[in-house]
């Protein structure tokens, strides 16, 4: 299809109120995705689970936010090491996804077991080895274990709780394994980017990202737009080590597409790398209120031929004429939308795991495939919640950059692991949100070498508690964190 200037897109867009292209959108289907993973259907995974644990003993069956507490644990306590508990539960009150609902104690010493925000009500299996309940509670038998709860808070269920001789904590474990095995990601990424035919810019870009990760930190900064100017916390780096960051984060939120647009073309050609991301509502017309106060009606908005779909990739095509002025000057985009993607709080997440697997297809393919956007490097932004990230893996053919974002300070190790588990090999793995910078010697001790950080806007970076003056000038002066002044010229 011939690309319509990206002048007269923006005109089309300012003389509707629902935005162009109603027409050709109701015709329009994303392309066949392929296959993310070679998943056993539900019904055989439970099917399996239920004959074995047909043979275990229940010992508790719980309502909402009740408990265990049993007065007399002999199951436990004359039990051999390699028996075991099977724990099936699930988190009722949804909000709470991602927030801990359930309590495991062993000898007063206690192990929180939090809902993934992955549908947090599914029914969920977690199995522990007596020897495992013997490790937290310190002790080098189970008759020395004296005291077993399991509690249950913020919508947690015990939906029952078994008790497992070793013969079938094996084979228990064994299904569990063939499951797992069967639902590893496919993985085709091959080093590239997931789209052919980018700009050279962009392959540019992300030739150095591959070369640089692992052996150095680009440096990242989030504007704000509301303060002195759009460039106050660039001053405020620069005042304190006289350096800027490489990286540039924006936000196309409250539809400020064009300052967007102008701020990445000027931090382009000083040198930067812009990096935009989008709070909005599923109108994609607003910002932070109604990025977390909307939701859709997913099965109608995932529909080819709905008014629904229609209604959702018009509004989706609001920042295309935007994104296309960046392209025409030659300007690659870190680009991060639906960030967060896991956390539960933005309405992109609230139809769960498989409803945002084709939410982001959908954006990709609409936006690469129908208007040849081929300056965007998809970057897929988990939050610090941690818990099943493979559920909402999209595919290597809609990724380039994988990541999560954590205000806890340090280098966050354990979330590093996590995002790496379900990323390909050689794909580079980005802090793309922090608080506090995590130093050189955090990253190497946690083994998170970070391809890049990026504090968030104003308080942040500017409430010297955070990071201070000192600090920031020790990351920005140091040869490991590269700045805009030390990175290559792609143009």
């Amino acid at each position: 299809m011939k690309r319509i200037t990206s002048l007269l897109l923006a005109l089309l867009m300012l003389l509707s109120s629902l935005p162009a292209f109603s027409e050709s959108t109701e015709a329009w289907t994303p392309r066949e995705a392929p296959a993310i993973r070679n998943a056993m259907s539900e019904a055989e995974k439970l099917a399996a689970q239920e004959t074995i644990l047909a043979d275990a003993t229940i010992l508790f069956t719980g309502k909402t936010n009740a408990g265990y507490y049993p007065a007399n644990i002999d199951w436990l306590t004359e039990a051999q090491p390699t028996d075991a508990i099977a724990l099936l539960w699930a988190c009722d009150d949804v909000t709470h996804g991602g927030w801990g609902v359930l309590g495991l104690s062993v000898n007063g010493k206690q192990l929180n077991i939090a809902a993934v925000s992955d549908q947090p009500d599914k029914e969920r299996l977690t199995v522990y080895t007596v020897q495992e309940l013997m490790a937290q509670a310190q002790v080098s038998s189970p008759a020395e274990i004296t005291a077993f709860s399991l509690g249950a808070w913020n919508g947690g269920r015990i939906a029952a709780l078994y008790f497992l001789s070793a013969e079938v904590a094996l084979a228990l474990n064994t299904h569990l394994d063939t499951v797992a095995d069967a639902e590893q990601i496919i993985h085709t990424y091959n080093g590239g980017l997931s789209n052919v035919n980018a700009i050279d810019s962009a392959k540019a870009v992300y030739a150095y990202l591959q070369e640089t990760w692992g052996t150095a930190c680009l440096t990242g900064q989030m504007e704000s737009t509301w303060m002195t100017s759009p460039d106050y916390e660039m001053n405020f780096i620069f005042k304190h080590t006289g350096k800027l960051p490489a990286i540039r984060g924006l936000d196309f939120m409250h539809n400020d597409f064009q300052g967007v647009v102008n701020r990445s073309i000027a931090w382009w050609k000083q040198g930067g790398i812009p990096h935009i991301c989008w709070h909005t509502g599923s109108d994609f017309a607003s910002g932070y209120n109604e990025s977390k106060s909307h939701n859709l009606d997913w099965d109608a908005a995932l529909t080819p031929g709905t008014e629904a779909y229609t209604v959702l990739l018009s509004a989706m095509d609001r920042a295309v004429p935007y994104l296309q002025q960046l392209e025409d000057a030659g300007v690659p985009v870190l680009w991060r939308p639906f960030h967060e993607l896991d956390g539960g709080w933005f309405w992109w997440s609230k139809g769960g795991s498989d409803s945002f697997v084709r939410l982001w297809q959908l954006m990709y393919s609409r936006y690469t495939d129908y208007w040849g956007l081929d300056n965007l490097i998809w970057l897929l932004g988990y939050s610090g919640n941690g818990g099943n990230m493979a559920a909402w893996y999209p595919g290597d053919a809609y990724v380039d950059l994988i990541g999560a974002d954590s205000y806890t300070p340090g280098a966050n190790g354990r979330l590093y692991a996590e995002v790496a588990g379900v990323a390909p090999e050689g794909m580079p793995i980005v802090f793309h949100e922090c608080g506090t910078i995590p130093t050189q010697a955090q990253m190497e001790a946690a083994d998170a070498p970070w391809l890049m950080f990026m504090v968030w806007h104003t308080s942040h970076l500017t409430d010297g508690k955070s990071n201070t003056p000192a600090s920031l000038k020790k990351i920005y002066t140091s040869e490991y964190f590269i700045t805009l002044d030390e990175l290559p010229a792609f143009q």
